[in-house]
């Protein structure tokens, strides 16, 4: 039988990069590098579509936003902003800051948005069984006479108005 060649063992990137990189970066500055992971869900994914951090510099994060009134409401909630970072880092990492006017790439949603479903054809619209008759009857008062509307201009052709030609009526 042939000798089989050893082949060598895979080592996780893990173990590769923590043997490498003490070499390149102080271990502190992992921490500070890290801001980038945690800044969505510690400002929250509104904020972060507006704001986004660009560097740290010695404790010091620079953040660039989208507008100058997001930018005062920001100087406001600065110490906030501050304490949600660093809590999910674990470490007081981020010891202040500075916001600047810039342009902010849009995020992308984490999730995608749901199938825009298209409104019922306007004359297709009914009145579902309510409990009080009053109210039901007021519906279908206030339905028929929007149909009648529709139909004096000219607009009630299947359900789509001239002037909304994306929208059902």
């Amino acid at each position: 039988m042939a000798n089989a060649k050893k082949i060598p063992s895979w080592n996780a990137t893990s173990a590769v990069l923590a043997t490498m990189v003490p070499q390149f970066a102080p271990t502190h500055r992992w921490n500070e590098y890290r801001v980038w992971e945690v800044w969505e869900e510690a400002v929250g994914e509104a904020l972060a579509r507006k704001a986004c951090p660009t560097k740290i510099q010695n404790g010091k994060l620079f953040v660039t936003v989208s507008s100058s009134v997001l930018m005062q409401e920001l100087q406001f909630a600065k110490a906030t902003l501050r304490e949600r970072i660093n809590k999910k880092l674990g470490a007081s990492v981020v010891r202040d800051i500075m916001f600047v006017i810039g342009h902010v790439r849009e995020r992308m949603l984490r999730q995608s948005m749901p199938d825009h479903r298209p409104l019922p054809v306007y004359t297709e619209i009914t009145i579902p069984q309510l409990s009080r008759p009053e109210i039901e009857a007021a519906f279908s008062k206030l339905l028929e006479a929007r149909r009648r509307r529709l139909l004096q201009k000219g607009e009630l052709r299947s359900g789509i108005t001239s002037r909304e030609s994306g929208k059902t009526v």
